[in-house]
C-alpha cells in the first residue's frame, strides 16, 4: 500500500468530523423537507399569493380593469418563476364574477370547486389549487405541483452547493486542529524512540497533562518498571547462579585431579566417591536452575484436568526408595479421587521440591505426611514432617533464592523453596509455612499450598480415604 494511503489518526479524525458535518447536513435537509411538507399541506405559496391578489381585486369594480390587473400580476410572477431552476410551469388564474361570467380566462381551462387550498388534476397533471370567493369576484388559481423527489433533489442540490463552497474553509481549520491536537502524541512517540533499552529504563517523564495520554504514559511506566525488575532479577540470578556453581565445579576439578594423582586403590575410590557426589550436586543445582528459569519465563499457566490423588501418590512412589534408604515413612492423606484443573508442571515442581526438602532434613525414623483436600475456598496441598523445623524468625526468608538456614549441615543450593514459591505464584496460589507434626524428638515444619478451585467435574467422587507409602513397603 502506498505511504499516502496508509491509515493515520489525522485522516481518521478529520474523516469523522467531515462525516459528522455530512450527517448534520442530512439532518437539516430532512428537517427542511418536513417543514416544506407541513407548509404545503397547511398554507402553500399559491394560497398566500392568491390571498394577496384577491385583496387587491376586491376594491376594483370594473371587470376589464380587474382582468388587466390580474393579467399584469400573473405575467410578472411567471417571468420570475421562469428564471428559477426549479420551475415546473406557469401559474394559472381564472376570475369569475357573481353571475358566473368569466372575467379573466386562463390559457388552460380548469374549474375549482373547493374553496381554499387543494390539489387536483388539470389536463392530466397534478396542480396545487386555491379558490377565494370575495364580495365582487371569485378568484381561482393553480400551480403545477412538485413531487417529493423533485423537492428533495432541489433542496439537496442547493445544500450541496453551499457545502462545496464551504468545504475548503472547513477542511483547513479541521486539519490544523487535528494536527496540532495530535502533536503531544507525536512527541510521546519520539520520546519512546529515544529510549535505549540497554541503559535507559527510567520513567518516561513525558508531557502527560492531557488526560487522553495520561493512561498510555502510565501504562508505559508500569511496563518499564516491570522490565527493570525483570532485568534486575536476571542479573541477580546469573550472578548468584555463577557463584553457586563455582563451588561444586571447583570440587569436581579438585577431585578429578586427586583421582588422577591417587597413589593407590583406596585413594582412588575415595576421590571417585567425592567426585560422584560433586557431580550429583552440580547436576541437582543445574536442574533446579533450569526449573527456576522455566518458571520465571512468565509464560501463561496451562491447566489440565488431573486426578490429584493419583498424581500425589505417583510422586510419593517415586520418592519411596529414597525414603526407605533413610528410614523415613511417607504417608498420603487424601480423598479416594479428587479431580481438578491445575498446572501439572508447576504442581510437580511444588510437590517434588517439598518432598526433597523434607527427606533431606528429617532424621532417620522420621515421618513425612502429604495431605490433600478441597473446600469452598479451593484446593490445599500440604507437606508436613517431624524434622528439626525452621526457626520462626527465619520464616520470612525461607522462600528467598539461595537462602539457607544457619546451623544445617545438609548440603543444598537454597533453591528448592524458591522454586516452590514461584510455582505457586504461577498457578495463582500461595504457599505458607507453619508447624509440623507433633511428634517426640522434633518440632517439624509444614508447607501448605493453597490454590483457587478452577474446576472439579460434576459427579466426581470425593470419598474420604487414606493412601500410605512408607519406607518399609511398596507404594499402594
Amino acid at each position: 500500500m502506498p505511504q499516502w494511503l496508509q491509515p493515520t489518526l489525522t485522516r481518521r479524525v478529520v474523516g469523522a468530523l467531515l462525516l459528522a458535518i455530512f450527517l448534520f447536513a442530512v439532518l437539516i435537509l430532512v428537517e427542511d423537507q418536513m417543514d416544506l411538507q407541513q407548509t404545503m399541506s397547511t398554507d402553500p405559496g399559491i394560497g398566500q399569493f392568491g390571498r394577496e391578489i384577491a385583496v387587491g381585486l376586491d376594491v376594483i369594480d370594473d371587470a376589464a380593469l380587474a382582468a388587466r390587473v390580474l393579467d399584469a400580476h400573473l405575467q410578472h410572477v411567471n417571468r420570475l418563476r421562469a428564471r428559477q431552476a426549479l420551475s415546473p410551469g406557469p401559474l394559472l388564474a381564472h376570475l369569475v364574477d357573481h353571475a358566473g361570467a368569466t372575467v379573466y380566462p386562463s390559457a388552460l381551462a380548469f374549474n375549482i370547486g373547493k374553496i381554499g387550498n387543494g390539489e387536483q388534476q388539470i389536463a392530466g397533471k397534478a396542480y396545487w389549487t386555491y379558490r377565494q370567493d370575495g364580495a365582487r369576484w371569485s378568484l381561482r388559481m393553480a400551480e403545477p405541483a412538485l413531487s417529493r423527489t423533485q423537492l428533495l433533489s432541489f433542496a439537496s442540490w442547493a445544500l450541496g452547493k453551499q457545502l462545496m463552497l464551504a468545504f475548503p474553509l472547513m477542511l483547513l481549520p479541521l486539519w490544523l486542529a487535528v494536527y496540532t491536537g495530535l502533536a503531544p502524541l507525536r512527541r510521546f512517540a519520539r520520546r519512546l524512540h529515544q529510549l535505549d533499552p540497554k541503559h535507559d529504563l527510567a520513567p518516561l517523564q513525558a508531557d502527560l497533562r492531557y488526560s487522553e495520554l495520561r493512561p498510555v504514559g502510565q501504562a508505559f511506566d508500569v511496563l518499564l518498571d516491570r522490565l527493570r525488575q525483570r532485568r534486575a532479577r536476571e542479573r541477580a540470578f546469573v550472578h548468584e547462579a555463577a557463584h553457586e556453581l563455582r563451588t561444586p565445579l571447583a570440587v569436581v576439578a579438585t577431585q578429578a585431579h586427586a583421582l588422577m594423582k591417587a597413589p593407590d586403590d583406596t585413594a582412588r575410590a575415595s576421590a571417585a566417591s567425592a567426585l560422584n557426589a560433586a557431580i550429583a550436586r552440580s547436576a541437582h543445582l543445574s536442574s533446579q536452575l533450569l526449573d527456576l528459569a522455566s518458571l520465571d519465563n512468565e509464560q501463561p499457566s496451562v491447566p489440565t484436568t488431573l486426578d490429584l490423588t493419583g498424581f500425589c501418590a505417583s510422586r510419593l512412589a517415586e520418592q519411596s526408595a529414597l525414603a526407605r534408604e533413610r528410614g523415613i515413612s511417607l504417608a498420603l492423606d487424601a480423598p479416594e479421587h479428587l479431580h481438578a484443573c491445575v498446572d501439572a508442571v508447576a504442581l510437580h515442581s511444588v510437590l517434588q521440591n517439598l518432598l526433597d526438602n523434607a527427606l533431606r532434613y528429617v532424621n532417620r525414623g522420621g515421618h513425612v505426611e502429604v495431605t490433600l483436600g478441597s473446600g469452598a475456598d479451593g484446593l490445599t496441598l500440604s507437606v508436613a514432617d517431624d524434622g528439626p523445623g525452621i526457626a520462626a524468625e527465619d520464616h520470612p526468608m525461607v522462600f528467598e533464592r539461595f537462602w539457607r538456614g544457619v546451623g544445617h549441615e545438609v548440603p543444598g543450593s537454597g533453591l528448592g523453596l524458591a522454586i516452590v514459591a514461584r510455582a505457586a505464584e504461577r498457578m495463582g496460589g500461595r504457599i505458607c509455612i507453619g508447624d509440623g507434626l507433633a511428634r517426640p524428638g522434633g518440632c517439624g515444619a509444614r508447607f501448605e499450598l493453597q490454590l483457587p478451585l478452577l474446576g472439579i467435574p460434576s459427579g466426581t467422587a470425593l470419598n474420604n480415604g487414606s493412601v500410605a507409602i512408607s519406607a518399609d513397603q511398596e507404594s499402594t
